[in-house]
């Protein structure tokens, strides 16, 4: 493989992440969340009706805090309890409308920066890039597909 290739593809990669870090930041820093309330958004967004464990493990954290973090989405209204018909003294989560536009104004956030690259890049070299772009997408794709089917 072409070292410089290499290099500059460390390099996209290492700018992509920086800059995705740095928005998110600035839009939690905003929100008023702390990182593991925007990461339980963006699960919930994702995943329906999820019980308290299932939210503790994704976030590598205790069903106590979790419950503890859980309780202020409640309360901000980002996030409701609703019963659990399998079980009737457990309880699932799910996101509130509130809850479901802010993980809306978070993408958006979160994508703004890209949508301004995308405005620079000349019309006639769209094509080229966008064929790249789906090929890294796709080997990406693939691998992290791989990553998360196989046992650990």
């Amino acid at each position: 493989m072409n070292d410089k290739f290499i290099e500059s593809l460390f390099d996209l990669v290492d700018l992509i992440a920086r800059n995705a870090l740095i928005e998110r930041f600035h839009f939690i820093q905003e929100s008023g969340l702390s990182h593991s309330q925007m990461m339980s958004l963006f699960y919930l967004n994702r995943n329906q009706n999820v019980p308290i464990n299932a939210l503790a493990s994704y976030l590598d954290i205790s069903n106590p805090a979790v419950s503890q973090m859980i309780d202020q989405l409640v309360g901000t209204d980002l996030v409701r309890r609703i019963a659990n018909p399998h079980d009737r003294r457990g309880k699932l989560l799910e996101l509130t409308e509130n809850g479901k536009e802010m993980v809306s104004q978070a993408k958006i956030a979160h994508h703004h920066w890209i949508q301004a690259i995308a405005e620079e890049i000349e019309p006639e070299d769209l094509p080229e890039i966008e064929k790249s772009v789906q090929m890294v997408y796709r080997i990406l794709k693939n691998k992290t597909s791989v990553k998360n089917s196989s046992p650990r």
